[in-house]
């Protein structure tokens, strides 16, 4: 439905439409021409040539925790030298014993501290930690030989700060308890 415009409205609408005035389009001038923008070339920049390298070669070797030690030595910096070599030959009688095969890293790194912890606790001087040798032999990103994820990995659960003012020295056992697939752990004195 349409509403037709009143007398009013009629006469509203012509008073406006009186003052508005008609506008010219403005001329352009030629200097006033809308310039396209220039395609940007694109340049691909050669990548520079590597030098040719191997991987590794810059990798520093991990520093060795006075707390272990991995092979063989006359002295130890936390222990006498008469009774290192006596921990170093097995002649120390083993307090507790803990066996993690078949267990995963995280399962042997939470067994690990609560026996150590126990341990201590306990009063005992030396417990020994089997960690085994590991079955499946691998080669890791620098191309090393790797097998035995516990075996590698218990250095690192010993350095945590929980567990350094409870352990005095960690080394690897002698062949008749485990050899290198077993950790001798000797315990600071219960103080």
């Amino acid at each position: 439905m349409t509403r037709r415009l009143s007398e009013d409205d009629i006469r509203i609408w012509q008073q406006i439409t009186r003052r508005i005035e008609r506008q010219k389009p403005q001329e352009l001038s030629p200097e006033a021409e809308i310039k396209k923008p220039t395609p940007i070339k694109k340049v691909e920049a050669e990548p520079a040539p590597l030098k040719p390298f191997t991987i590794g070669e810059n990798a520093r070797p991990k520093e060795a925790n006075p707390h272990i030690s991995t092979k063989p030595a006359d002295r130890s910096p936390n222990m006498d030298r008469r009774n290192f070599q006596r921990l170093l030959k097995g002649k120390f009688e083993i307090d507790a014993t803990l066996d993690l095969h078949g267990m995963t890293a995280d399962q042997a790194k939470v067994q690990m501290i609560g026996f150590i912890n126990n341990a201590h606790r306990l009063g005992h001087r030396l417990v020994l930690v089997i960690t085994g040798k590991g079955k499946r032999s691998h080669r890791d990103e620098f191309n090393r030989e790797k097998s035995g994820v516990l075996r590698q990995s218990l250095p690192d659960w010993v350095e945590s700060s929980a567990m350094t003012d409870k352990i005095l020295q960690v080394t690897h056992a002698q062949p008749k308890h485990g050899g290198t697939g077993a950790y001798y752990v000797y315990l600071r004195r219960k103080r």
